[in-house]
């Protein structure tokens, strides 16, 4: 019986060991942390990602475990995530290219920010 798609991709948030799934989301959210503090002042919400960035590079484990819930259902994700109904473990082999888009995709939305499209 197939579970719940929710169900298969908070497995990954549970996916803390070495090389696991949580732990190439934290150094992937410090990776695109550089783009973020270089950005033109004039790009919109650019205050609000730049503060998201401080917080990232000051405590990468913390921001990528609180931003776990909403990265793992991301399509470049959900399409690589197999899950084992045996052990309820998930398993992602999203490209390091594949979630960095996915970051980027996400990065106000894990930043909280407000921004209604136009």
């Amino acid at each position: 019986m197939a579970v719940e798609t929710s169900v298969a991709q908070m497995a990954l948030t549970r996916d803390t060991g070495p090389g696991g799934f949580m732990e190439r989301f934290a150094g992937m959210l410090s990776f695109v942390c550089k783009a973020v503090l270089s950005e033109s002042i004039s790009t919109p919400y650019h205050s609000g990602r730049a503060l998201y960035a401080q917080r990232v590079v000051a405590n990468p484990i913390a921001a990528a475990t609180a931003g776990g819930p909403l990265i793992v259902m991301g399509v470049n994700i959900y399409t690589n995530t197999t899950y084992n109904e045996e052990t309820k473990e998930s398993t992602c082999t999203a490209t390091d290219l594949e979630l960095q888009s996915q970051v980027q995709t996400d990065w106000n939305a894990l930043a909280g920010l407000d921004t209604p499209a136009a």
